[in-house]
């Protein structure tokens, strides 16, 4: 094929592609051919729209070559406030983009593939979109899930096996000995405090008692009754102290 024919198919589609997109499409340069096609991904309910730029610059043997296309996430169109669910185009997915619609291109080999490769673009970034969004709905689902089902063990308490039965019953009666032998402890305490305060007032009342009397003094002494002897004066009558005593002791 000769240089003119190659320029003439460009040619023609470039008016083609022009009538289509008449607002998408902006050239750039014509020799070579460069234009690039705006791509709006807005024609699914569950995803979040984007835009994409499709860059095309054709070879001198386009369209038995592949052109020199990039692909591009524009801002046009994706100033909407983002969501939880809503899932955007990363550099991964723009690379994934691209090896699609250069696959695309290759099976057109030939002939016009432009408008092959930006609506096979179009449908792999609906494509790549609502998958990760159905993900992103997933994992939500999936949160809210554990959330009800943690919500609802509060109520529903943890399931009792023979098992997890056994652990507890070894555990409890290990409890009730500890509680056992603190009280024993605490008893012998209490019983050591009660025997020493009796012993304490047994001595205090032996001590007491072993204290003699006044006339127990005066029967044991005899000296104390004679004492007061040298207080007598002339008419007073002197008691015989020793008769007294003995008296005592007779009756």
């Amino acid at each position: 094929m000769s240089a003119e024919h190659y320029a003439e198919e460009q040619q023609n589609e470039v008016d083609i592609l022009q009538s289509i997109y008449p607002t998408e499409f902006v050239q750039e340069s014509t020799d070579p051919y460069r234009f690039s096609l705006t791509i709006a991904v807005d024609d699914a309910d569950d995803i979040r729209p984007c835009t994409l730029q499709l860059t095309i610059e054709y070879t001198p043997t386009y369209p038995d070559e592949l052109p020199v296309f990039e692909i591009a996430l524009s801002d046009e169109g994706n100033d909407a406030p983002i969501t939880d669910l809503d899932a955007e185009l990363s550099d991964d997915d723009i690379d994934h983009l691209t090896q699609r619609t250069r696959e695309t291109g290759e099976e057109s080999l030939g002939m016009a593939m432009v408008f092959a490769m930006a609506s096979n673009l179009k449908e792999a970034a609906i494509e790549r979109l609502a998958k990760k969004t159905a993900d992103l709905k997933r994992i939500k689902d999936e949160r809210i899930q554990k959330e009800i089902e943690a919500e609802q063990a509060k109520f529903i308490g943890t399931q009792v096996t023979r098992e997890s039965f056994l652990e507890w019953k070894q555990r409890f009666e290990a409890e009730m000995m500890d509680m056992a032998r603190l009280a024993a402890e605490a008893e012998e305490r209490q019983g050591a405090k009660r025997a020493a305060a009796a012993a304490g007032s047994m001595a205090a009342g032996a001590k007491k008692d072993s204290r003699l009397t006044g006339r127990q003094l005066f029967e044991q002494d005899k000296s104390l009754a004679m004492s007061d002897s040298r207080f007598i004066t002339d008419g007073d009558v002197s008691v015989d102290a020793s008769a007294f005593a003995m008296a005592q002791q007779d009756e």
